[in-house]
């Protein structure tokens, strides 16, 4: 039986508003599922955003739910699917035997950076889900190295998602301004940056070259905090070719920018 091998994926998962009310990010998501997700995957592992501990957690939940961040009943959903705690136990004893300290975490459901790409691109499917947290420290070095020692686990068809924005800095945006409002030269050129060296192939480390993105001039105007930056140096670290899937913004500056690793 040949084993699939499943890509890493990085998408900017944008507000929840529009994943509820946009059809143009239905649509993106659409064109990834369809273009560059043909082999469903086993199991998925999330590594979002909006999730930082002292010590790096894993879900062992049995069921994954919304959880509640607070948002209005409008953007509340029945969407679950399963939780994969065998998974979890692997993925504890990998980080833990090359010296990284994970912990298990069984009482946390889905953040709205997991739950978008997961309803999304997954409505109706159940697969396997669980979380990976960032470390407070916000090191991509530290990151980087954790998605070096899950690599193995592409060769089994899992596929990992790493769930930010490519621009995110929520103080230059245009609130329900949808994706039709130009942004602003800052935000393109960043964005155009990293879609430039993730396209160059005379050097493959393109997670070196993610990391090297954090002394560029428009970073921190792009990413006052880096944890939705982060989600790309994860995806990045796990060594594929890199193919930028699509590019859009929504509310004026928040890059939605997505790029498959192979």
């Amino acid at each position: 039986m040949v084993q699939l091998k499943q890509p890493s994926i990085f998408v900017s998962h944008g507000t929840i508003y529009e994943a509820f009310k946009s059809n143009q990010l239905k649509l993106n998501f659409l064109k990834l599922r369809k273009e560059h997700l043909k082999n469903t995957p086993s199991a998925i592992v999330l590594f979002s955003g909006h999730w930082q501990t002292e010590t790096i957690s894993i879900t062992t939940t049995e069921k994954m739910i919304q959880m509640d961040e607070g948002f209005p009943i409008e953007f509340q959903t029945n969407y679950s699917t399963v939780g994969n705690p065998e998974l979890a136990k692997r993925i504890l004893e990998m980080l833990t035997e090359n010296g990284i300290k994970a912990k298990a975490e069984n009482n946390r459901g889905l953040d709205h950076g997991a739950l978008i790409p997961l309803m999304l691109l997954f409505p109706n499917d159940n697969i396997p889900v669980l979380q990976i947290s960032q470390h407070y420290n916000i090191d991509p070095e530290f990151h980087k190295r954790i998605a070096e020692i899950l690599n193995p686990l592409r060769n089994e068809n899992i596929l990992f998602i790493g769930s930010g924005g490519l621009v995110h800095n929520r103080s230059e945006i245009q609130k329900f301004g949808g994706h039709e409002i130009e942004p602003d030269k800052w935000a393109k050129e960043f964005d155009d940056f990293i879609t430039k060296e993730l396209a160059d192939k005379s050097n493959t480390n393109y997670a070196d070259k993610i990391i090297s993105a954090y002394n560029h001039k428009q970073f921190f105007k792009s990413h006052p905090t880096s944890e939705h930056f982060l989600p790309l140096v994860f995806a990045s670290a796990f060594g594929g070719q890199p193919t930028k899937i699509y590019e859009a913004f929504q509310w004026k500056n928040l890059s939605m920018s997505a790029f498959k690793f192979d």
